[in-house]
């Protein structure tokens, strides 16, 4: 099954995706830009779902590091808001 990495510092957010996804993917979560970083590099999802408005880093920044590390640079990340 693919993997789906929801990142949002709002849980009621990732919980609202999760149901909606949660049967066709599984799905990864973080709360912050650190534990995204930490988890795509892990867990190598399928597909980023990044909030743009989050603590310490904002998505625009998660996605500038994700992209220009070879190990996470493929995943696609589209931004939610």
């Amino acid at each position: 099954m693919k993997k789906i990495l929801i990142v949002d510092d709002s849980l009621i957010n990732i919980k609202m995706i999760s149901e909606m996804l949660r049967n066709r993917y599984d799905i990864i979560h973080a709360l912050d830009g650190p534990s995204c970083l930490k988890s795509a590099a892990e867990y190598k999802p399928d597909l980023i779902l990044l909030d743009i408005m989050m603590p310490e880093i904002n998505g625009y920044e998660i996605c500038a590091i994700l992209k220009s590390d070879e190990k996470t640079s493929h995943i696609p990340v589209i931004f939610i808001t």
